[in-house]
Parts: structure tokens; sequence; C-alpha cells
């Protein structure tokens, strides 16, 4: 690890390098991501449970897994069952693949948890009959009511999965202002993807006064996030 990557990894929270590591990877920057990436892992390797679980859970080497699991999933099962943690169910969740225990997690105020609850409610709602309307309306309705519990924590995928709800009337009645407000919120956040919508709704007025300038500027943004250095130069005179 370079002395420049060791600083950065150091200068990152283990409370941050944990929540960045467990939401998407589109949702920060690919820089970011391999930062609290290392992060997680270092303090894996430290004998952290909760870093080794989550490592147990994200990695594709199966030794690896199974090491880690096994050193830490009792210190996080009793987390989760002492403290009803969210976390700590969030985790054990992905592990089993229980639907049960990630609802809990969601129901505790876990972001992931709503996020990747909200998703799977969605999903159950396209697979339905169109004949099905009212069951399908009160599925959207409750996946609706998951991101918007995310974004209520400021979280940024909680702000997009939102503003997509509004956008196509997911739910709740379509806005395209607060679509735009949403996936604004998320990008101003450092979201990428949503910098790519922002822009879009700003090169077709949804939901805001059409603004070339400002398109360019959030899909240059979006482009220098993803770590495109001809993007980055041109921000230094850009138009916020």
């Amino acid at each position: 690890m370079s002395l420049l990557l060791a600083i950065l990894v150091a200068a990152i929270s283990p409370a941050d390098a944990i929540k960045t590591v467990l939401n998407s990877r589109d949702a920060t920057s690919p820089a970011r991501y391999e930062i609290a990436l290392k992060s997680v892992y270092r303090d894996a390797a430290n004998g952290k449970p909760l870093q080794q679980f989550i490592v147990g859970v994200t990695t594709d080497d199966a030794k690896l897994a199974k090491r880690y699991l096994d050193e830490s999933r009792d210190a996080i099962r009793k987390l989760a069952e002492t403290k009803n943690n969210p976390l700590a169910w969030y985790l054990l969740s992905m592990e089993k693949n229980d639907y049960g225990l990630l609802k809990r997690a969601a129901d505790g105020g876990n972001v992931q948890a709503m996020n990747a609850l909200g998703t799977i409610i969605t999903q159950e709602a396209f697979k339905m009959k169109q004949s099905e309307t009212n069951r399908i309306a009160k599925l959207l309705q409750r996946s609706y009511g998951y991101y918007r519990a995310a974004a209520l924590q400021r979280d940024p995928n909680g702000f997009v999965n939102l503003g997509t709800c509004y956008l196509h009337g997911l739910g709740c009645k379509r806005d395209l202002r607060l679509a735009f407000e949403c996936y604004l919120s998320a990008a101003k956040a450092g979201h990428p993807a949503a910098m790519d919508y922002v822009s879009a709704s700003y090169e077709h007025g949804n939901g805001v006064k059409k603004d070339s300038k400002r398109s360019l500027y959030w899909r240059m943004r979006g482009e220098a996030v993803r770590g495109n250095r001809a993007a980055a130069e041109w921000l230094k005179g850009g138009v916020k």
C-alpha cells in the first residue's frame, strides 16, 4: 500500500468504511470505495468481528469467508440478539439470505436493509399480473415507505430509490419536481448515478427548468467522480 493510500485509509472512519462497503458500488466513487474496502479488510485482519463478518459475506474468497464467518458469527449473533442491533440483523440476513431477518433490520432502521427490502418488494410487485392492481399498489406503497425512511436518514441510495418512485409514480403520486430534488440530494452526497439523473433532468427539463450548462456540469462531475481526469480538469472552470 502506498503512503498516500495508507493515509487516506486511516482518514476514513470505521463506520463510514462499513457504510460505503455495504452500500452499492455506484453510490460513491471507485476511489472512495477502494479506500473503504481496504479499511474494512485491515480491521478484519486485526480481529474486529464486525469487519470480519462483513468481509465474510461480501468476499468471493470462499476460504477467507469461512474463516472470518466462523470467527465472528457468535459475536454478531450476540450483538443482534442482546442489543437488537439493526446492522447485525442485516449482516445475518446477508449470510442466510433470510427475508425475516432482513425485515427485522429494515424495521429497526438499517438503511441498507431498507433499500434492499424495498427493492425486493418492488420486484415482487412487477412480477404480478396486471389484473392484481390493488395488491400491486399496496406492495409499491410498502417499498416507497422503506425508501422514504432511508432517505430521511440522508442515505444517498435511499434518495435515488425515492426519486425513482416519484419519477414513475411507484407507490406515490408522480412528481417530477420531488424526483429531481431527491436525485439532487443524492448527487450532492457524491452518488455518481444520481449525478447522471440530475444532468438528464436539466437536459430534458424534468422537474426543473432546462439548463444546458448545469446539465453539462453534473454530467462532467459524474465522470470526474468515476475517475475521468479530463472531466476533473474541466470542472475547475465549470458552472455550478
